[in-house]
Formats: structure tokens, sequence, C-alpha cells
């Protein structure tokens, strides 16, 4: 008899952590976790979140009836294995044909004098050498290449440049101050921001936001958007103010 009951109990509670992955989503023929469900409309940051561990990795599909965008919500420092999660379905919807839209700010490539206008905003220059040197332990910094140059469709980066970010600052706020400090110290060091931190949030999402909503709504055929879990709603709200036929796919 008791046999019988804890045969019950685990039968139960086999069904009820079914119910629980089917209700956070299922898994996609890429092998990722189709995100939580909700129309554009309800979407939230929380749900694009995600923490850098392989089990957080996800998917988000839309489709406008004509066609499909898979945005895969990014983090800059995660695990190996998120990575490769995510790697894994970039390869298996390019082979359907989709574009890759990535972010990737060049800082790298940028004049001198565009670097002190980005550490002006930023304190530092954020290129992928400094998040790979600054993980935590068990984390590594985001590899573009992971990504780049499965067969299919193209790789697109449709991010800004450095000098249309500063840019875009200063149209929005005034010219950036560039500090005695941020012309002595060495370019790869930390300095004092001059910039207004709640200006620089509207340029360095909103702006990309309008970017890669714009980017998508030109595009000819299917898009994969591997993009900051924080661009994911604006992104989203700002496309269906474009092409309001767009809707979550089922």
């Amino acid at each position: 008899m008791k046999s019988l009951g804890l045969r019950l109990v685990v039968g139960i509670a086999v069904i009820l952590a079914a119910a629980c992955a089917n209700a956070s989503g299922h898994l996609t023929p890429g092998g990722l976790q189709e995100g939580p469900g909700g129309e554009i409309e309800t979407l939230t940051e929380e749900q694009f979140y995600v923490d850098g561990t392989a089990s957080s990795a996800r998917v988000f599909t839309f489709s406008n009836r004509t066609r499909s965008l898979h945005f895969i919500p990014m983090i800059h420092q995660a695990e190996l294995a998120f990575y490769e999660a995510v790697a894994g379905e970039v390869k298996h919807l390019k082979a359907q044909g989709g574009d890759l839209f990535y972010e990737f700010i060049d800082f790298e490539a940028a004049t001198l004098a565009d670097k002190r206008r980005i550490r002006a905003m930023y304190g530092l220059i954020p290129t992928p050498a400094f998040y790979a040197q600054n993980a935590s332990d068990g984390l590594i910094g985001q590899d573009n290449s992971m990504f780049l140059g499965f067969p299919g469709g193209r790789d697109v980066n449709v991010d800004l440049t450095p000098a249309e970010l500063a840019d875009a600052y200063e149209n929005l706020v005034g010219p950036l101050d560039i500090s005695d400090e941020n012309l002595a110290t060495p370019i790869e060091e930390f300095v004092m921001p001059t910039a207004d931190v709640m200006r620089i949030t509207s340029v360095t999402i909103d702006r990309r936001n309008e970017r890669l909503a714009k980017a998508i709504y030109d595009a000819k055929g299917s898009v994969i958007v591997l993009y900051g879990a924080a661009h994911g709603v604006g992104t989203m709200k700002n496309l269906l103010a474009l092409d309001p036929s767009w809707r979550r796919a089922n």
C-alpha cells in the first residue's frame, strides 16, 4: 500500500513538472526553449532576461504571416554551454534560410577621438576583450565568431558604429565633455565619465532598438536576432509600430 502511494506521489510530481516545463515553453527544433508566452504588447523585460546559464538560453518566435523572426536574448558574459546552445539554434535557423542580425559595436576600430567620446559616456571602452578579461569564474565573454559563418542566410551586423553612438548622444544632449583626465589617461584605462547617465540609457538602448526594428522591417526574408536581453521589449514594440501584423508564433 505504501509502495502504491509512493508511486502515485512520484507520478503526480512528474505530471506537475511536465506541466511547469510546458508552461515555460517548448523546445524548438534547434534545441532552445521557446520563451514565456504572451503577445508583443504584454511581453516584459523579465521574460527576456537570461542569466548566462545554459538553461536560461531561449528564443522568442514571431511571425507577420509572411516572415518569421527569432529573437534570441544575449548576455555579454555567460557559461560556454549557453553560447553553444545559442550557436546550435542559429545553425538550425540559418539552414532554413534565415539571415542573422547581430549586435556588435566595433569600438576597437574607432578613431582615438571617438574612443574618447565613448569613454566620456561609459568611463571605459566596452570591447569583447574587456568582457572576457573581467568575466566571473565559470563564465566567458561573448565571442560572436561562435555564431557566424553557418551555411544558409547572411550574417549582418545591424548595430551602430561608435561614431553613430556618440553622435546620437550629442544630438540628444549636446557635445560630450572630454575631460583632462580623459585626454591624459591611456585609452584602455578607466576614467570618470562626464555624460548624463540617464540620457546614456536612452541612446544605448532606445536608439539601437529603433535601428534594429527598422532593419527587421526592411528585411526581405526571415530573421534571427542575437541582441542583448534589454533590447527585446523595446525592439518588438518599435517593430509593431512599423508593422502591426507581427504576432507571437504558436
